[in-house]
């Protein structure tokens, strides 16, 4: 899952895909604005079939954060 999500994201930010790591933060790593959060998060829901509730996001910094949160609704 981490590296489908993470093919998702790429579409968002310009830097090689080995360096997005499981660690790598959204906003000090990749430099995404809150406007590419929320078009990536719009994605997501749309190809997982779920919905990621804006309020959780505060609590979302990681790519494994990220994973963990759309593995645990699926």
């Amino acid at each position: 899952m981490f590296d489908k999500i993470r093919d998702v994201i790429l579409e968002y930010v310009d830097m090689p895909k080995e360096s997005i790591t499981p660690e790598t933060t959204f906003l000090a790593d990749m430099h995404m604005n809150s406007l590419d959060i929320m078009t990536m998060i719009g994605q997501l829901e749309d190809e997982y079939d779920i919905t990621i509730e804006t309020e959780d996001l505060s609590d979302i910094f990681t790519m494994q954060q990220l994973v963990d949160y759309i593995e645990e609704r699926l």
